[in-house]
């Protein structure tokens, strides 16, 4: 199957791009990413400012060993089941001096793989972007994504997300690089979803020149507390702020977002958010968006992970007999439709399998105490009850054993 598509006149091998991230900090990690099979990846961002680091950043919300199904539960154990992560890491802390030589490297020893710059500098400072900007591309850039979206640190100077909840000022900054005749590569502005309509400040970008977009970036959040000790998660010496929420907990945020986006305004859209599996990747395809970046799950699982994820994304086209990207691209865009357009005559009911119903009650207690008491248990089987079911498919949600299906009338 040929894996291989086409991003704003690029052409990448498969459709993963290693995201502005720590897991694209340096060009020696790039450039193991890069024999391991990564199409491309977005450099971690450059910034003219110096600044420090948090030396306590990361948090994750996570399953206990007791949640997990296990005997025991000692004292303080986290588990390792990882449902979200949180980040307090800022922009890159090399210089931009010291990118620019990395890119030039990377593309002089991988020609067929793709380097995009991606920068932040001051909302009303167009030297600062100008000079990022044209760096990264005279350094071999194939193009270069504009952080108007980070989610921490960097709001409180206006920048970052601030930019990027702007109308105003997303247009105007890349308006200053479209209107640059120095600057030749794509520009591609990173949109956050902390925006109440994230179309508008795609039609603004768009309407000053941007040729994609990329979406999402983390969503601020605070992770919480750990009950024991009382300490904030992150404890940076005891307190801690807004990070940038990942993981699989945000792919459903991302996908409205991109999905979005591809209908209005209809730029090319890099995306990302949420992405863990080529399954994963095969939904934000479906929805329209041909490039997905990929950060927290080589974060947690390394570089190799691109095998699984092509692997994946391939056995999910073997069911449908694609054999390629553009045979499935933006195929389930016309299925998101207004709430308006939804039928409200379409009726289901629920179907209970005594088979393979393990009689453990969780349908019978969610059905009685959350929905239409339309589910009885009789001889510890599951069954449902005759005209009560409305179709909500609250027990083919908690269902344990697969026993429960919801069948069109």
């Amino acid at each position: 199957m040929n894996l291989s598509v086409e991003y704003l006149g690029k052409r990448f091998e498969n459709p993963f791009v290693l995201a502005s991230a720590p897991p694209a900090a340096n060009a020696d990690m790039i450039a193991r990413a890069f024999e391991a099979g990564w199409a491309g990846a977005v450099v971690k961002t450059l910034i003219c400012e110096p600044f420090k680091n948090l030396k306590n950043r990361f948090a994750s919300s996570r399953l206990t060993r007791r949640e997990q199904g296990w005997p025991d539960c000692p004292a303080g154990g986290q588990g390792n089941a990882i449902t979200g992560f949180e980040n307090l890491e800022l922009l890159s802390e090399r210089t931009p001096e010291e990118w620019f030589r990395d890119i030039r490297r990377l593309k002089k020893d991988f020609p067929g793989k793709i380097m995009i710059g991606s920068i932040m500098g001051d909302a009303k400072d167009k030297g600062q972007w100008m000079e990022l900007a044209l760096g990264c591309q005279d350094a071999g850039a194939d193009m270069i994504e504009l952080n108007f979206s980070c989610p921490h640190g960097y709001p409180e100077k206006g920048k970052g997300m601030a930019i990027g909840q702007s109308a105003e000022f997303s247009a105007r900054i890349t308006g200053w690089l479209k209107n640059a005749k120095e600057i030749h590569v794509p520009i591609v502005p990173k949109l956050t979803a902390a925006v109440p309509d994230i179309s508008f400040i795609g039609e603004a970008v768009r309407d000053a020149g941007a040729d994609g977009l990329s979406a999402i970036n983390t969503f601020p959040s605070i992770m919480g507390f750990d009950l024991r000790t009382l300490q904030p998660k992150p404890s940076v010496g005891g307190r801690t702020t807004a990070g940038g929420y990942s993981g699989p907990g945000l792919k459903p945020i991302a996908l409205r977002c991109v999905g979005d986006l591809v209908k209005n305004p209809g730029l090319p859209v890099m995306a990302s958010g949420g992405v863990s599996s080529g399954f994963d990747a095969a939904e934000f395809i479906l929805i329209g968006a041909p490039i997905i970046q990929v950060c927290t799950a080589v974060m947690l699982e390394g570089y190799a992970i691109i095998a699984r994820l092509n692997r994946e994304l391939k056995e999910f086209m073997g069911w449908h007999g694609f054999s390629s990207i553009g045979d499935f691209m933006g195929a389930g865009q016309k299925m998101i439709r207004p709430f308006s357009d939804l039928n409200t005559d379409y009726s289901v009911k629920a179907r209970i399998d005594s088979g393979r119903c393990t009689g453990c009650g969780a349908c019978f207690v969610s059905c009685r105490d959350a929905a239409y008491q339309a589910i009885e248990m009789k001889n510890k089987v599951a069954v449902v009850a005759a005209g009560k079911c409305t179709g909500c498919s609250l027990c083919f949600q908690v269902c344990p054993a697969g026993a429960v299906s919801m069948a069109e009338e």
